[in-house]
């Protein structure tokens, strides 16, 4: 099999395991939340900053929005890599960004049909910003490969 089918099917696990969770119910999504944020609250140094998010009442939306960029982030990454050719390197960005976008979109649309969830255009950016600094690692590891490479 080759590298690129196995990024794809890779890509298409991630999007079902995104679908997974947005198809769940606001509470059982909200637990999840909570669950995470009492795990961090026990480990040293994170455990006060999440304490203080607590405070503030802003920790379930750190939370949240950071799961949304992290998942995005690996999707951009899954993707680009189940369509990178050696050439066209900067059009293979845009298409991984404008798909990874697409699935954000469509993802967030999806919620609008799930009981006491919402889709939220504020999470397609979230999301897309996600994407970008996903493509933003793939571009430095990619660029340091080079460099390596021209050195030998």
């Amino acid at each position: 099999m080759t590298r690129r089918r196995i990024f794809l099917i890779l890509s298409i696990i991630w999007m079902s395991i995104i679908f997974y969770f947005s198809n769940q119910v606001a509470s059982v999504s909200s637990g999840h939340s909570g669950g995470f944020i009492n795990t961090l609250s026990n480990v040293f140094i994170i455990g006060d900053i999440i304490k203080f998010m607590e405070s503030i009442d802003i920790a379930e939306f750190v939370v949240r929005k950071s799961a949304h960029m992290f998942v995005y982030l690996v999707l951009a990454i899954l993707i680009f890599m189940s369509i990178y050719e050696k050439n066209d390197t900067k059009e293979i960005y845009l298409k991984s960004m404008f798909l990874t976008f697409l699935y954000a979109v469509s993802d967030e649309i999806h919620q609008r049909f799930v009981e006491g969830r919402s889709g939220e255009v504020r999470d397609i950016f979230v999301d897309s910003f996600g994407a970008f600094l996903g493509l933003l690692i793939v571009y430095f590891i990619f660029r340091k490969i080079e460099k390596r490479a021209k050195s030998n």
